[in-house]
């Protein structure tokens, strides 16, 4: 137990003189949090719009006060033919393009289907989805309010008709900001950035100035090696979550509705699953930029792509949603997820948890093999 605890004194000592290791597990997180949780959102807000109105008459301004009465559209410019509205639309000036038929506000009062055109720059698949759910309801909100005009003005209430009430209720993210969801989500991967490049680089650094010889021919067992090295960056992370816990609800409002210590606990799961990865990297690495650079191409990517982090995972091709099994951070993020936004517990998290200590069991083994194969 003896050369565990020293080897735990010297690894805190080292994180707390070196510059670096204490930028990264402790001061960078909470900058880059600060920096993703302002920038990571798929909210769409005051889209420009332009207006082709061919009938210029009292209902055709109704119609386009309805679109800037909302908080969706700014109202930019009126055009006078569609080769001005391809312009806007090629030059991305606008996002949107309304146009408005002749006699417009004639086959209104005449009680007449008429058609109204919305053009859309679709080059950003995101943004395009949701300025067309904005124009399908302000316009249907409009054809709506016709209606309930021309039974109050028609003799007897004119054609009655069956109409449905729907009420939603959004839970969870009553507010439907993707930040909510986003920001959870950066904390995971944070955590697996600066573990796993930590722990990967500290002990490459061991082998570089040769510190590491000198453990293998002391009478040291290479576990003890192993728990020396890596615990104290379990202690580090966990002081590095709980900065971000706090910055999360002080600088952006998002607060815990599950139970704290099961969150703990379930990331601890997760840390030994990527300290062992970090293991691994450090021994097929021989330099600490060798190691930075492996985790940066080949663990960051395929973690940040295949683990739901800001894409749907059943939108994937069939093969590729197989591949999304072997990454840990695609059960921590739905436990991080439920925990934080729905307050679940445990008898919903079980099947992300036995995965994940399931892979953690399995990386940190082939890890401590490989380890010890390399001291011997």
């Amino acid at each position: 137990m003896q050369p565990i605890i020293a080897l735990i004194r010297k690894q805190f000592i080292e994180i707390l003189t070196s510059a670096q290791l204490r930028s990264l597990t402790l001061v960078a997180p909470i900058l880059q949090l600060i920096l993703f949780g302002y920038a990571a959102s798929l909210d769409v807000k005051t889209l420009n719009l332009a207006v082709l109105d061919y009938d210029r008459s009292t209902e055709s301004r109704q119609l386009v006060h309805d679109f800037t009465n909302s908080e969706y559209f700014t109202l930019t410019k009126y055009l006078k033919n569609y080769s001005e509205a391809d312009e806007v639309l090629l030059d991305g000036e606008d996002k949107i393009v309304l146009v408005i038929p002749p006699k417009f506000g004639a086959d209104i009062l005449a009680h007449r289907t008429t058609p109204v055109q919305a053009l859309i720059d679709g080059s950003d698949g995101n943004t395009a989805g949701i300025a067309s759910g904005y124009a399908g309801g302000i316009m249907a909100s409009f054809s709506q309010q016709i209606l309930l005009d021309i039974q109050r003005t028609t003799p007897g209430g004119g054609p009655h008709m069956a109409q449905i009430n729907a009420q939603t209720r959004v839970w969870y993210n009553p507010d439907l900001k993707s930040r909510k969801f986003f920001i959870p989500g950066i904390l995971g991967l944070l955590l697996l950035i600066t573990t796993v490049i930590a722990s990967s680089t500290s002990i490459v650094k061991e082998r570089e100035v040769g510190t590491l010889e000198q453990l293998i021919v002391s009478p040291i067992k290479p576990y003890q090696i192993i728990i020396g090295k890596l615990a104290p960056f379990v202690v580090t992370a966990s002081i590095t979550l709980m900065n971000l816990l706090i910055v999360a609800a002080l600088v952006f409002g998002i607060t815990m509705r599950g139970n704290l210590l099961l969150f703990f606990l379930l990331t601890l799961v997760f840390l030994i699953t990527v300290l062992g990865l970090g293991l691994f990297i450090s021994t097929i690495s021989k330099t600490q930029q060798q190691a930075s650079f492996t985790t940066s191409f080949f663990v960051l990517p395929p973690f940040l792509f295949l683990s739901g982090y800001s894409f749907p995972i059943e939108n994937m091709p069939l093969w590729i949603q197989k591949l999304t099994y072997l990454v840990p951070l695609r059960y921590y993020l739905v436990i991080v997820r439920g925990i934080f936004l729905k307050g679940v517990g445990l008898e919903e998290l079980w099947p992300q948890l036995l995965a994940m200590l399931g892979l953690g069991v399995v990386i940190f083994t082939a890890s401590f093999l490989r380890f010890k194969k390399n001291l011997d």
